[in-house]
């Protein structure tokens, strides 16, 4: 028994006991992901191969299975489905990566030249503005653009070990998407039969909507990427707006940047065609590209994108941010798709859970014996 009389004890006050129980458990979830983003950037070789195989596999399980169906063998199957996927996109990767990287110093000029047409209307215009800030910026701005192509020469020039990983990292990826289509479904299946029984119909679940989160989502980008690509490029041909084709290469390379990659594409064929053509031509690229986006939002988007996992703006906006200065590169491509495939795992995972539970709760229809004994 304590001493301290019933008056004097200390009581803790009821409302801050539910704040408590959520700020612990914030805590514990914070923890866990800081551990978890910690473990990958350890490995970040093997994780962002492991991560490009999953999605090669999500892409074309849906024909590697149709050819078996067809009694093509599975070996045969997997190796069919990886080199069409090789071959597609190391065409199209060549293609716009030479289309951009022989255009940047004239893209950059473009661009810069824009922006100095802007500044010099601002300066000199009705309402003659002091335009010094915006003058260091750009030369700022210009000093940096004009940087990155030297960096990405000197890389090729002398970073062996740079195109050396990335080229292992293709071949682990595509060795993990050969061996998972051959017989990853087998394996899957052994996995599965270890947990237990509860736990077996959750976890197939979440691991096919995974897949199917992340296929869909990769298709979807690739085709929207595609439309909108040519669309502007073929846009900017009609108004004679040079670097029309890198400018079509680009955007179908932003496609796979949600939310802000299609708007810097947009910028850079405007300013592209201002400094090209005047402010009518701008005024028209713009256009063009006005309705492109409410094309690939109001007509592709709810068609492709209706089966992959979509997030609120805000909340793509920080992924892609904190992915990015995490992972650099690699993450403001994969920080969405790879988001929306944990996402859907966990939703099915529950889901199922509670359809089993309530199955398991439901009393036996007529005729048929109780569960209890």
């Amino acid at each position: 028994m304590s001493d301290i009389p019933p008056s004097r004890r200390r009581v803790d006050p009821d409302w801050l006991r539910p704040e408590a129980l959520i700020a612990g458990r914030l805590l514990v979830i914070g923890l866990a992901v800081a551990a978890a983003m910690w473990l990958v950037l350890q490995v970040q070789f093997i994780a962002t191969a492991v991560v490009l195989g999953f999605a090669e596999v999500a892409l074309l399980w849906p024909l590697a299975r149709g050819l078996r169906a067809r009694r093509v063998p599975a070996v045969l199957a997997a190796l069919l489905c990886v080199l069409l996927f090789l071959a597609f996109f190391a065409g199209l990767l060549i293609f716009v990566i030479t289309e951009v990287v022989d255009s940047w110093p004239r893209m950059v000029d473009a661009i810069t030249g824009s922006v100095n047409e802007i500044n010099e209307w601002l300066e000199g215009g009705p309402f003659g503005m002091d335009t010094q800030s915006v003058q260091d910026l750009l030369d700022e701005l210009e000093s940096r653009l004009g940087d990155v192509l030297g960096d990405v020469t000197s890389a090729a020039v002398g970073g062996l070990s740079l195109v050396g990983n990335f080229v292992t990292v293709i071949l682990i990826a595509t060795f993990f998407a050969i061996f998972a289509l051959t017989s990853g479904d087998k394996l899957w299946q052994q996995f599965v039969g270890v947990l237990q029984p509860e736990h077996r119909s959750p976890a197939d679940a979440a691991f096919r909507a995974s897949m199917r989160t992340a296929g869909n989502w990769f298709y979807a980008s690739t085709i929207t990427g595609l439309v909108d690509g040519v669309l502007i490029g073929v846009g900017m041909l009609i108004l004679d707006v040079p670097l029309a084709v890198p400018i079509g290469a680009l955007t179908f390379l932003m496609a796979y940047i949600p939310l802000v990659g299609a708007t810097l594409a947009g910028a850079v064929a405007v300013l592209v065609a201002l400094f090209s053509g005047g402010f009518t031509t701008a005024l028209w690229a713009l256009v063009i590209v006005v309705i492109v986006q409410q094309i690939e939002g109001n007509v592709l988007s709810p068609l492709l994108m209706s089966r992959a996992l979509n997030f609120h703006p805000v909340v793509t906006l920080i992924l892609t941010t904190a992915a990015a200065a995490a992972f650099g590169l690699i993450g403001l491509f994969l920080a969405v798709p790879v988001t929306g495939a944990i996402a859907a795992a966990v939703l099915a995972w529950k889901r199922t859970a509670r359809a089993q539970q309530l199955s398991a709760n439901a009393p036996p229809q007529e005729g048929e014996p109780s569960p209890m004994p």
